[in-house]
């Protein structure tokens, strides 16, 4: 016994000494991969090509990222930001600072990566460097997809919009790549098609454009291949689904020399779209069926939204119900509402279908031979009056809790109208119904919430020739987002009296708003100071939606602002102001985001474009 224990202890030692072994040689290998890109660095660094030199560290970092190293990054890329800092080195220097926000990030620390998005932000804005604002804005949007997807979209297309004024060449091709792709999966994501399609579009000119410029072929037919399948999407979104087919015909085609299974996936699981939105059933389960192993192992979305469809339309109601199940536990409350509400019809479905298995059960007893037929036929008689008892009693029960339930249900809903009624009452009460009647000055404002309560808020103070006003919009809604707006309205007014400018209104704000702001609430705000005899205006657009300013030539335009972030997510933020000479008899319009994304009936939205030509159209 004591020879058998000591032989299992000394296999036992063999295994963990193997382990320590092949760690140590992991790490071996680390090292000597990592000590390669110092030694290229320190070569071009003694040879004067700083430039090569700021490659090799960016290289390193980045070697670190690819292979999911994230704690290494968090260590390695300030060093090597630094060093790039020293030399001058920007380009290579916020390419590195994103690749440690994204690795704050994966290491489950949003709001890290975050901060160090925005601190990226207001470091390029100093310096005044395009490319690395758009670099910012791209971060920002990355990480706002999972906060606010409108957010997203803005912050992409202001990084788009860097990038263009900067040229189409080599140094920025991979970032507006970039910017192309995450915007079109947030339009994707907002069920903005057109749009989505439209930025396609103008991907796939850019990208064949630069066909032959660019070394790395390998690289653009990766590219084109992502690009035909987000245009795919948009495609079925607008119903156009033999556009659609070709696109994913193209994106297969190009594949083949890729050979990338997760290529093959995402066409496939488009193709199954495309046979359920055309009734071809039976194909769309072949097609679920066939991609559903590699679902499992993914966390892509619209793949287990699509299966669940076809499955329900299939009349796999189990499967369906297992599927959506598994997405209600794993995704956020208001998907998970969503869900709720497929499982708790799918449950439904499935009680019915088994009683009914039960009753076909019970109907396929017979009786042989007289006698037999009259003794089974008293004991089914008593069998089946005492299960009728029984389900009487059971239905009797689910009755009382189902009543239960809806007093339960009836209390919780008045609670939630009272709470919103009162909230209502809150923000009308702080917001001012009542303008001014001057010569020099017409003013004039209005809010009609969606909804029982909005989170739009605005206001103004006339202190002799000068007038401060201010329109935000807050997150949330019902009484929370009422009170953090009471509390922001009334932060404005008694900076206002100070006669404090926008931009340090904005960040006295912020630093009040961020504190003990454990909700995570915050505000888009304009906040702007009209000199009345001059006409000169001061301004901070912290969040909002650009205004719209006439008496141009085109009879109105937006005013091209610089974003700050968002008061209240930040702490330590300084934010930007801004100013007009002169907006003397110039009307100027300012709006919240229910304006232009408001839709109709056909779930279009109003749009920037359209909003500008209803304002040329009308005269103040």
């Amino acid at each position: 016994m004591n020879r058998q224990k000591y032989t299992i202890m000394q296999r036992l030692f063999v295994l963990i000494l193997m382990a320590c072994c092949l760690n140590a040689t992991a790490n071996d290998q680390l090292e000597k991969a990592l000590s390669q890109f110092d030694v290229a660095a320190e070569k071009a660094e003694r040879e004067g090509k700083l430039d090569s030199a700021a490659t090799a560290r960016r290289e390193k970092v980045s070697f670190l990222s690819r292979n999911q190293l994230d704690d290494h990054v968090i260590a390695e890329a300030p060093k090597q930001m630094q060093w790039m800092e020293q030399h001058g080195q920007w380009i290579y220097f916020y390419r590195t600072w994103r690749l440690l926000a994204e690795s704050y990030y994966f290491s489950h620390k949003p709001q890290t990566a975050l901060h160090e998005a925005q601190r990226m932000l207001d470091h390029a804005q100093k310096r005044n460097d395009n490319l690395g604002r758009a670099t910012a804005y791209q971060q920002l949007g990355f990480f706002y997809l999972e906060i606010d997807n409108s957010e997203a979209i803005k912050a992409y297309k202001h990084s788009l919009k860097l990038l263009k004024a900067l040229g189409n060449n080599e140094d920025i091709y991979g970032s507006l790549n970039r910017s192309y792709g995450y915007l079109c999966e947030a339009l994707d994501n907002e069920k903005d098609y057109l749009a989505e399609l439209n930025y396609c579009n103008e991907w796939e000119l850019m990208t064949k454009e630069w066909i032959g410029k660019k070394p790395q072929k390998g690289v653009i037919n990766r590219v084109l291949i992502e690009l035909q399948l987000q245009k795919a999407s948009a495609l079925i979104g607008l119903s156009r689904l033999q556009e659609a087919d070709n696109a994913l015909a193209e994106a297969e085609k190009m594949n083949e020399k890729e050979q990338d299974d997760y290529y093959k996936y995402m066409a496939m699981v488009r193709r199954a779209q495309i046979a359920m939105l055309s009734n071809d059933i039976s194909r769309a389960v072949k097609l679920s069926d066939a991609y559903a192993p590699t679902m499992a192992t993914d966390d892509w979305k619209p793949a287990r939204l699509i299966r669940g469809e076809i499955l329900m339309r299939a009349g796999r109601t189990a499967d369906a119900a297992q599927l959506y199940r598994s997405l209600y536990e794993h995704l956020d409350s208001t998907f998970a509402k969503d869900m709720r509400m497929q499982l708790d019809e799918l449950n439904t479905i499935l009680h019915v279908d088994e009683l009914e298995i039960k009753g076909q059960l019970e109907r396929s007893r017979f009786i042989i031979g007289i006698v037999t037929l009259i003794v089974l036929a008293l004991g089914i008689f008593i069998y089946f009056r005492h299960r009728a008892a029984r389900r009487l009693e059971k239905a009797h029960n689910e009755l009382l809790t189902a009543y239960d339930q809806l007093e339960e249900t009836t209390t919780a809903k008045e609670r939630i109208e009272s709470e919103l009624r009162i909230a209502r009452d809150i923000q009308m009460s702080m917001v001012p119904n009542e303008f001014p009647q001057r010569a020099d000055l017409d003013l004039y404002a209005s809010m009609t919430p969606a909804r029982e309560v909005g989170g739009d808020l605005y206001d103004y103070l006339l202190q002799d020739k000068c007038l401060y006003f201010c329109i935000g919009d807050v997150s949330g809604k019902g009484v929370p987002a009422s009170l953090f707006m009471a509390q922001a309205i009334r932060l404005f007014r008694a900076l206002a009296k100070q006669q404090q400018m926008p931009d340090q209104i904005a960040t006295r704000l912020n630093a009040e708003l961020t504190e003990n702001n454990d909700s995570g609430m915050f505000v888009t705000m304009f906040i702007g100071l009209v000199d009345l005899q001059s006409g000169h205006l001061n301004f901070c657009n912290a969040g909002q939606n650009p205004p719209v300013m006439g008496g141009d030539q085109q009879g109105g335009s937006y005013i091209d602002v610089e974003p700050n972030a968002p008061i209240g997510l930040w702490p330590e933020l300084e934010y930007v102001g801004e100013e007009i000479d002169s907006i003397k008899g110039k009307p100027l319009f300012i709006y919240t985001d229910g304006l232009n994304e408001a839709e109709n009936q056909q779930q279009q939205q109003l749009g920037d474009d359209r909003l500008l030509d209803i304002l040329r159209d009308t005269h103040f």
